[in-house]
């Protein structure tokens, strides 16, 4: 193999951050005998290509976008039950919850029993209907429909979210980096859940494993932003996130 071509060097790094790995620009350098910059330059034409996307010191895999919530549900996949058990724990002692929308959130609400005081407050139709089934009091906050979480996005929904002192926002990832923060595939989706998180005194983020060490279009949190993680994760892939000061409940 020709390490001197750097078609071929870049062809490699594709296929190592189609797999999830993160690339660390000396470690290339060495591995392929070529220089710092040289290294540097075959990370900018990947993230020029929509391929990687670049950070200090090397360059991390770009998040797909996620498919819309109704593709998600027909797939039938279903979350960790160990993680939704958790996030379902953490939420024992609050009256006034946030939930967002996506998959992962709506299977938390399929798993809520109902108990005297509990208020669920949703931009999801799904959410919604899921707490209803449950006997759960749900308000739905209003506003266009966006298809890539299928939350209510816009003024209307903003503005209700204002207005409302919950105690905890639980809120799904389409990515989640300990240096990035939480991030999301809609700009739309990404201020709601600005607003949801500020509405909130607790923050906390429920995501796969699958969702962590990536990075989306938009910043929706820095890390600071954030008090807990519920994941699948293991020790060492949560490892990042403690060190910025986030709870983080390992399933």
């Amino acid at each position: 193999m020709e390490l001197n071509v750097p078609d071929t060097r870049q062809q490699i790094l594709e296929r190592r951050l189609a797999d999830g790995v993160h690339i660390v620009a000396a470690e290339i350098a060495v591995e392929f005998d070529v220089s710092i910059d040289t290294a540097r330059r075959d990370l900018i034409s990947l993230e020029r290509s929509g391929k990687a996307h670049r950070v200090r010191g090397g360059a991390i895999p770009v998040m797909p976008p996620a498919a819309p919530m109704q593709e998600k549900i027909a797939r039938g996949k279903r979350p960790p039950a160990a993680m939704i058990a958790a996030a379902v724990d953490s939420l024992a002692d609050c009256k006034t919850v946030i939930l967002d929308g996506g998959s992962t959130v709506w299977a938390l609400a399929r798993a809520l029993k109902p108990r005297a005081g509990l208020l669920i407050v949703t931009p999801s139709p799904w959410v919604a209907i899921a707490c209803m089934e449950n006997g759960i009091e749900a308000v739905l906050l209003g506003g266009r429909l966006s298809g890539h979480g299928g939350i209510s996005v816009g003024m209307d929904c903003q503005e209700q979210l204002g207005q409302l002192a919950a105690e905890t926002a639980v809120l799904g990832a389409c990515a989640m980096d300990a240096d990035f923060g939480l991030s999301s595939d809609d700009m739309d989706e990404s201020r709601v859940k600005k607003i949801m998180a500020n509405a909130a005194v607790k923050t906390v983020v429920l995501a796969d494993r699958t969702k962590l060490g990536l990075r989306a279009r938009h910043r929706t949190l820095l890390p600071t932003a954030l008090d807990g993680l519920i994941t699948d994760g293991t020790p060492s892939e949560c490892a990042a996130f403690q060190a910025k000061g986030i709870m983080v409940k390992n399933v």
